[in-house]
């Protein structure tokens, strides 16, 4: 029997095989939470389970219970955004899909009936798709940029609702801060009109002056 084709095959699925990746644990998130902790200095946690979305859920109970800052709300805002955790199922899917591009075509089994007469002697051969393996590393390379691009999104995602939350807790502490003036204001207000009253009743104020300052 001729056994060359068959071992080059098993050989050079052998090859194959050994430059295969794998899924990492994270979904391929371990460069995106790299640069959130480089750059933020917090944490990315995807929601994967019930367990993962109870400690984020605690973590970020823990930081409200505390007076916020616009560290503290970025934090919160990383652990409970909805649109990041689908970002990050995203980048899952991914890498699945790189991961995928990277394994040997499936082999086909050939069962090849030999001589004649009553017995019958059979040879198993391994069949390959000859085009499936010869476009197999540009098909890989493809995947694998798609992959890092769909990183690189992610880690922009992360950065512009950081940004974002960072604006919107400013613009909140500037409104607070501008109704706490004008309610200083209000009452400093009504305690000259109030006043004025007193010394026009007493023929401190005249009518005119009392009236500027009810108006005020």
């Amino acid at each position: 029997m001729a056994r060359g084709p068959q071992l080059a095959s098993v050989a050079l699925l052998s090859g194959l095989l050994s430059g295969c990746v794998g899924l990492s644990p994270d979904g391929g998130l371990s460069p995106v939470a790299g640069l959130t902790r480089a750059e933020l200095g917090k944490d990315v946690v995807k929601v994967a389970d019930d367990a993962s979305a109870g400690e984020a859920q605690r973590r970020a109970e823990e930081l409200l219970r505390r007076p916020l800052t616009s560290d503290s709300a970025v934090q919160v805002a990383l652990l409970k955004n909805r649109g990041l955790q689908a970002a990050f199922n995203e980048l899952g899917v991914s890498e699945a899909a790189y991961v995928q591009a990277t394994l040997p075509p499936s082999p086909r089994i050939s069962l090849l009936r030999i001589g004649g007469g009553l017995e019958l002697e059979v040879e198993r051969q391994v069949l390959v798709g000859l085009f499936d393996l010869i476009t197999l590393p540009a098909r890989a390379a493809v995947a694998e940029q798609r992959f890092r691009a769909a990183q690189f999104r992610t880690a922009e995602s992360v950065l512009r609702l950081a940004a974002e939350t960072r604006r919107q807790y400013y613009r909140t502490v500037a409104a607070n801060q501008r109704v706490a003036f004008m309610q200083q204001a209000l009452g400093t207000a009504a305690t000259a009109s109030e006043l004025a009253k007193q010394l026009g009743e007493t023929g401190g104020l005249n009518k005119l002056e009392q009236a500027r300052e009810h108006a005020f």
